[in-house]
């Protein structure tokens, strides 16, 4: 078989063979990373990194996709004093890794190993955020001879996976948790009829879309002027990856109502067999009755019925967050710089004693 063929283009370059193969990935990769579906990609580029733009990294072999990830020039700074590479970032690439058919993970670390080897200087160095620790894909990277890894940052970011014994995921939020909200819940009912709806595919409209923008900008996102409705290019942004994903189904809205009022909404994104929480938002009028959590409770009672083929739901959130106290697992999350060559593992070993300097100057990468 011959080797791996691994490309760096721009998404200009994509054709929509390109773009078809990479929807086939998305479905199938068993690292569900929502900032890597096609979709987002594209609407962030129009609308959040317009002079950033991405570059797609592809590894193909045997006729077909086997790996993708998306990375932007970096010019030298503080963390990495030579030219590099980052994966992808803006405000809400809440995760960064490589998206890969299951059973290729040797293949493509392999791939991507002698093109940091062999490339240029800027090849030799990818900078990454919030990858999972413990995923195949990585753990298969960080062996590869000749590449280093240098950790700038640890997190655990709250999780439910499939349990191995088919427990109900409602039945694994904290006891304490679930008092509360069963307590919050009759508060709600005392007001109305309370339904949970769900809208995916065709029903992930516009208008869904519009609700849920309008809910995020009600709360104190909105009061600070850091919600999407708030920004031009933000809600442009999730409009347009809203209808770039809908048609895949990949955008879930999950919204609580109280009589016909929809009271919470939240955005999730489908990639793999994996849900990932994008944002929530919910009608001030009722915060006494926790309108937000009582959605996200929803949302678990609903997983096994509604997505039982789910690995995982990732809340996508920090560890400081409500959901921490919800739900019961962690998934370790790390972020750094892969790097390859003395050149490099010196510089960056070197710049490593003005790493606080480098973050209040905003070169973290």
């Amino acid at each position: 078989m011959s080797a791996p063929r691994i490309r760096l283009r721009s998404l200009g370059e994509l054709d929509a063979a390109d773009f078809t193969a990479w929807e086939g990935l998305a479905r199938a990769s068993p690292a569900g990373i929502p900032a890597l579906l096609p979709g987002m990609v594209q609407a962030a580029a129009r609308w959040l990194t317009p002079d950033a733009p991405p570059a797609v990294l592809t590894v193909e072999g045997g006729g077909e996709l086997l790996a993708l990830t998306c990375l932007q020039r970096r010019a030298p700074n503080l963390f990495v004093p030579l030219p590099h590479w980052r994966a992808y970032r803006h405000p809400h690439a809440f995760q960064s890794g490589i998206l890969h058919r299951a059973g290729e993970a040797d293949t493509v670390a392999d791939a991507i190993a002698g093109l940091m080897r062999q490339g240029s200087w800027r090849e030799r160095a990818i900078s990454w955020h919030s990858v999972a620790a413990d995923s195949e894909i990585w753990g298969a990277l960080r062996t590869r001879p000749g590449l280093h890894w240098k950790q700038t940052a640890f997190s655990r970011r709250p999780v439910l996976r499939q349990h191995p014994d088919d427990v109900p995921a409602a039945a694994r939020v904290r006891p304490a948790m679930a008092k509360d909200l069963r307590r919050r819940l009759r508060r709600l009912q005392e007001r109305g009829d309370v339904s949970l709806r769900i809208l995916q595919g065709a029903d992930a409209d516009v208008a869904a879309a519009a609700r849920h923008l309008t809910l995020e900008d009600a709360g104190w996102k909105g009061t600070r002027r850091s919600s999407m409705q708030a920004s031009p290019a933000e809600r442009g942004f999730f409009l347009e990856m809203t209808a770039r994903l809908a048609g895949g189904a990949h955008m879930v809205f999950v919204e609580t109502l109280c009589g016909t009022r929809v009271v919470a909404s939240s955005s999730n994104l489908r990639c793999g067999r994996v849900l990932g929480g994008f944002k929530t938002g919910w009608d001030p009028e009722f915060a006494a009755c926790s309108p937000g959590k009582l959605n996200e409770w929803h949302l678990l009672q609903a997983l096994d019925s509604h997505w039982p083929d789910l690995s995982m739901f990732d809340s996508q959130a920090q560890e400081s967050s409500y959901l921490a106290d919800m739900l019961p697992e962690r998934q370790p999350m790390v972020s750094g710089i892969l790097h390859a060559g003395a050149l490099h593992r010196g510089a960056i070993t070197a710049a490593r004693p003005l790493r606080p300097l480098a973050y209040r100057l905003g070169h973290d990468d």
